[in-house]
């Protein structure tokens, strides 16, 4: 039995040698012509854009829509690279006449593609609440046209990176390192660029890259012409970008928010403030609502929610993250009716429980994790704290504070015992040697593009266990943990479920009369409170005069035994591993290497509840099943197709030989590279902080190194024992990852950033040198074989990359990010497997 699609009638199945026919194997002979310099520069700078692009889409479809459609539509655009590598493949006959022409067609289109694109994403109606509940015949239709209108750029600048790689097929290795090295410095353009000069100037240095493509790449004939168009309009998008384009053609963001369940407004009409950053785009307006508003407010105080006390309580704007997550930053200053009220809000639970009689009293230290519009802050600065650190990992909030807001935030401001920075909360924490009475979140939601370029993933790792120990540690003897939530009862039960396992395996005891859990019957918030030590009677009644001078409801507190709630009936019970079993929703402790406190949906007994809807709201759930599962069917049909149309209309022409084979080695590792990719950027966002750094140390790490692996791989690579030894060396690698990877995290994460930068590349180096090689080894096999199927493997490649994102997301969300790193072993091994008797 052969895998061969038309073997020859003489072929040998013991000898693959005997299967290549005549004109192959002398193709095969044949080193192939000199590979001009245009061509590694045209498909570094091409990769560089295309990556760029990628990025850039992904903040604009954050700001568009929902979170999950945004993942949807740029994975399917990815596709469009596969699509073009199908393409190449069934008309291989005609650019193999000319290939330097259709190189230069296909950059030209992708840089108008680029410019046509960016407008439709702007300007296409699409509605930003989509939900698949309703998804009928004329939303399907309108959805799908964005998405294929997204997809064309991939499809040109893809099939000219694809047409770089198949006409110097003999040279592989080198085209596959500048490919790769050009992604690596695409990956810095957005975090570095969005910040000067916006979307609309980020997408004008995109367009640069593309324009020069063209310059490197073009027919001798007209090489001069270009040359000089380049330089016009290279000349011409700069100017567009250094003169503000961005704020002349702003991305439309959303238009309505539901700010509590009961509430919402709209967000349109001018912006006192609108600046992109890396993570997002941050508005300010002023606020819309017809009354004065502050979260977690009591009921005794609902008065001042009332239209008409409005003005008495000064001013307000609402700071927008892409159109959607926001606060509200409140003129506390000069404003002494709103001090009052603040001071019984959930912001203050913690601050009034510390507060110390006496003006000689040393007020408590407060680490505060998320400034947003400062409540937090002005909560404890009202109520005596005598140092206040407070972390935001987004530069465009504080720089709110410091521009529009300035008035506003004035008192905060100017204390010299205020100290904000901008970082990722946790990794500050991590790297701070000093103790605190009081750490606190309040409502943070960190969904951050940490993956490869368009791979987001609902991870947050402020809200784990090993966060909560870290929190726990931090804390004088005493101190109290506060962190306050949305209010479903599966939020309630995750941060019980977390904060008792982590007790747990800190060896502490007496978990039910150290915690005490409140909730604003205004707007649903609830705040959970861990305190170091068993909560002592005089700190139970300043809480309970708290409670009672606020209006809020009580679901737990120690020593209430009248207290019934679902939250009470966790932290009471002994055998909380049965409760949790039993509970409906997935409300098990998470876990850094399962970072997905939001997902509450059970994957090994969904419910019809859980089940009837894919967009059950994210104050209940993410990551829902049924929606990764069509995700994931969709993409693998159509990489189906991209991958089978080829072979089927080929088939006649007896030019591909063992194509089952080369199916499983190239969609084998583009699967496991995405594996690792994510799963690595993943484990290292502790060790660097900031999502900017992530994605710029860690990509760009993984694709310099993959780059220079390519480039060596024609050195490396000599024979079939050499090749099984990469398959070995990525195991050993990678299981040296999983297995000391958290410890030397641990070890360097209070090191300076430039430190911790060269560990991480240390980390990434030896095992992205060795993933670089097995593309240029399998187009080497593939040449002498099926030379006119090196683009189809481009397709497969890209394709199985796009399936294996999603896959991601589902194994580490059932099995954690080691085990997605362990699968990624197999999958290598299983690709070079396929290919093994052939290489022979």
């Amino acid at each position: 039995m052969t895998d061969s699609v038309a073997p020859p009638a003489a072929a040998s199945s013991e000898d693959p040698s005997a299967e290549l026919p005549v004109e192959v194997a002398e193709a095969a002979a044949v080193d192939g012509p000199r590979v001009p310099w245009g061509a590694y520069l045209g498909i570094a700078v091409l990769s560089a854009s295309l990556l760029a692009f990628q990025v850039l889409l992904t903040r604009v479809c954050a700001l568009r829509l929902a979170f999950h459609f945004s993942f949807l539509i740029i994975s399917n655009s990815l596709l469009g690279i596969g699509a073009s590598g199908s393409v190449l493949t069934l008309f291989e006959k005609r650019w193999r006449r000319d290939p330097e022409s259709w190189v230069w067609g296909f950059s030209v289109l992708y840089v108008i593609s680029l410019l046509g694109t960016w407008w439709f994403a702007r300007s296409w109606p699409i509605d930003e609440k989509l939900s698949f509940a309703n998804f009928d015949w004329a939303t399907f239709q309108n959805f799908a046209i964005f998405n294929l209108g997204l997809a064309v750029p991939f499809f040109f600048g893809g099939g000219a990176v694809g047409l770089l790689l198949s006409a110097y097929s003999h040279r592989v290795n080198r085209l596959y390192a500048s490919d790769l090295v050009g992604a690596g410095l695409g990956c810095l353009i957005c975090p570095f660029l969005l910040w000067p000069v916006g979307a609309g100037g980020t997408l004008c240095a995109v367009a640069i890259l593309g324009v020069l493509t063209v310059a490197f790449v073009a027919p001798k004939a007209v090489r001069g012409a270009n040359q000089v168009i380049a330089l016009v309009l290279t000349i011409g998008f700069g100017i567009a970008m250094l003169s503000g384009i961005d704020g002349m053609f702003p991305v439309p963001g959303k238009k309505f928010l539901q700010v509590t369940k009961q509430e919402g407004m709209s967000i349109e009409g001018p912006k006192d403030y609108s600046r992109w950053s890396a993570n997002s785009r941050i508005d300010v307006i002023p606020t819309p609502l017809d009354h004065w508003r502050a979260y977690g407010i009591g009921v005794k105080d609902a008065a001042a929610l009332d239209p008409a006390n409005k003005a008495k309580l000064g001013e307000q704007k609402w700071i927008m993250q892409d159109g959607d997550a926001g606060t509200f930053v409140t003129d506390y200053t000069t404003n002494e009716l709103s001090r009052e009220y603040l001071q019984r809000t959930l912001y203050a639970v913690s601050g009034a429980i510390k507060k110390k009689a006496g003006t000689d009293a040393v007020g408590p230290r407060v680490f505060i994790i998320g400034v947003g519009g400062g409540p937090d802050v002005w909560a404890h600065k009202l109520l005596g704290a005598s140092y206040i650190k407070g972390i935001e990992l987004n530069r465009g909030v504080l720089d709110v504070h410091h521009t529009v807001a300035a008035h506003m935030s004035k008192g905060l401001l100017e204390d010299p015992n205020i100290e904000f920075v901008c970082d990722e909360g946790r990794s500050a924490l991590m790297r701070d040697p000093s103790k605190y009475d009081v750490i606190q979140m309040t409502g943070i939601d960190t969904w951050t593009s940490l993956a490869s370029g368009a791979y987001v993933l609902a991870e947050n790792y402020l809200y784990t266990v090993e966060a909560m120990r870290q929190m726990y540690d931090h804390l004088e003897q005493g101190g109290i943990m506060q962190i306050t939530r949305m209010g479903t009862d599966m939020e309630r039960l995750r941060l019980l479920s977390n904060a008792h396992q982590a007790l747990r395996e800190l060896g502490v005891e007496g978990f039910a009369n150290s915690v005490a859990m409140i909730t604003a019957q205004s707007d649903g918030l609830t705040t959970l409170l861990v305190r170091k030590g068993v909560f002592p009677s005089e700190e139970l009644q300043r809480l309970e005069a708290f409670v009672a001078a606020s209006g809020h409801g009580v679901l737990y507190i120690p020593g209430r035994d009248d207290l019934q709630s679902i939250a009470a009936s966790f932290i009471r019970e002994d055998d909380k591993q049965a409760f949790i079993d039993g509970f409906e929703w997935n409300i098990s402790p998470t876990t850094d290497d399962q970072p997905y406190f939001f997902n509450f949906t059970r994957w090994d007994a969904p419910t019809e509840k859980q089940q009837q809807s894919i967009d059950v709201g994210v104050e209940i759930t993410q990551g829902n099943p049924k929606f990764l599962y069509y995700q994931l069917g969709f993409s693998a049909v159509v990489a189906l197709l991209l991958i089978v149309l080829p072979i089927a209309f080929r088939r006649r022409e007896g030019q591909s030989l063992h194509p089952f084979r080369f199916l499983v080695y190239f969609s084998g590792i583009g699967v496991g590279f995405i594996f690792l990719e994510i799963a690595l950027i993943q484990k290292l966002t502790l060790l660097l902080g900031q999502p900017l750094y992530s994605i710029v140390v860690t990509l760009f790490s993984i694709l310099i190194f993959t780059g220079l692996g390519s480039f060596l791989s024609g050195v490396v690579i000599r024979g079939a024992w050499t090749a099984r030894l990469i398959p070995v060396g990525i195991a050993a690698v990678t299981l040296a990852i999983v297995v000391y990877g958290d410890d030397i995290v641990a070890r360097f994460i209070g090191e300076d950033l430039k430190i911790r930068a060269l560990v991480a590349a240390g980390m990434l180096a030896p095992l992205s040198l060795l993933l670089g090689m097995p593309f240029a080894h399998g187009v080497g096999l593939l040449r002498r074989y099926s030379p006119g199927f090196v683009p189809w493997a481009w397709a497969v490649n890209g394709s199985a990359t796009v399936v294996g994102s999603v896959l991601t997301v589902i194994v580490s969300m059932n099995f954690g990010f080691s085990f997605v790193l362990c699968c990624a072993i197999g999958v290598y091994a299983l690709s070079f497997l396929a290919v093994d008797r052939l290489a022979r």
